[in-house]
């Protein structure tokens, strides 16, 4: 696991991720991170705003699949777990719950999902870290983040 020791400079014009959620809300998902995958404050920081850039671009592209990686999989987690706050996001950004579904075991995503998310992430307008996209090892089956 990559450690990152400072926070990324914030791309030209690109919104900060922590806006779409209170600051306490990032603050304790960045502590769950840290404290559950024995990472630095930074690194969890990145996890949980890769996160949530990845769920808007979710709601941003309700019909078109795209690939969480591996590396961001554990802020998705987090979030979920703190279910009341998970349920806010979901009703305030998309109207509805989004469900994560977790891949049968051996399945990944195909290419073309995980080809599609760079450019949907960007999309969104929210600071894209690259570093946390570049594994390639997507973690989600063909529909991982279902509206229901």
């Amino acid at each position: 696991m990559t450690v990152m020791a400072e926070r990324p400079a914030k791309a030209a014009g690109a919104k900060d991720p922590r806006e779409l959620v209170d600051p306490k809300v990032f603050d304790k998902l960045v502590g769950y991170v840290m404290e559950h995958e024995s990472v630095t404050r930074p690194y969890a920081e990145g996890v949980i705003g890769q996160t949530l850039v990845f769920l808007k671009a979710v709601v941003d592209n309700p019909h078109v699949r795209l690939a969480m990686d591996e590396t961001v999989d554990p802020g998705w987690h987090a979030f979920i777990l703190h279910s009341a706050e998970y349920t806010e996001f979901c009703d305030r950004l998309a109207g509805k719950y989004l469900h994560h579904v977790p891949p049968p075991p051996g399945a990944a995503m195909d290419d073309d999902a995980v080809a599609r998310t760079l450019p949907a992430l960007r999309a969104t307008g929210y600071r894209v870290q690259e570093e946390f996209w570049v594994n390639r090892s997507p973690c989600c089956p063909p529909n991982p983040c279902i509206a229901g």
